[in-house]
């Protein structure tokens, strides 16, 4: 980007949330903000354990953070399943997709999860 008062190039910056073009030549900036898409959307999604895996005890630390219990609460949900163990929005929902796809857990989400 090239400034519009002295014509020389600006450089970028990115902290967290903000975006911003400064101009080290004359102090002109041009800021603004950016969020990812699943940052923003308040769709309520529901987490559901799809099939009911061997339990081995990685699994059951996972169950139970997911969906804060105990490890015999856990270990139940999961002879239960398909059954939900967490709901909420998409920030908490993208996190724990990661845990279960790298605990090769079967899961599925309601709705269809864009992320």
């Amino acid at each position: 980007m090239i400034c519009d008062k002295c014509g020389v190039e600006m450089r970028y910056k990115k902290d967290g949330h903000s975006i911003s073009w400064i101009c080290d030549n004359c102090g002109d900036a041009v800021a603004s903000s950016f969020f990812e898409p699943y940052e923003t959307d308040t769709t309520d999604y529901h987490i559901l354990i799809s099939t009911s895996n061997k339990t081995d005890i990685e699994m059951l630390k996972i169950v139970a953070g997911v969906a804060n219990c105990n490890y015999i609460e856990a270990k139940k949900l999961i002879e239960k399943a398909p059954v939900e163990v967490f709901h909420g929005q998409a920030v908490e929902v993208k996190a724990i997709k990661e845990k279960l796809e790298a605990a090769s857990i079967d899961f599925k989400i309601e709705p269809e999860f864009p992320y």
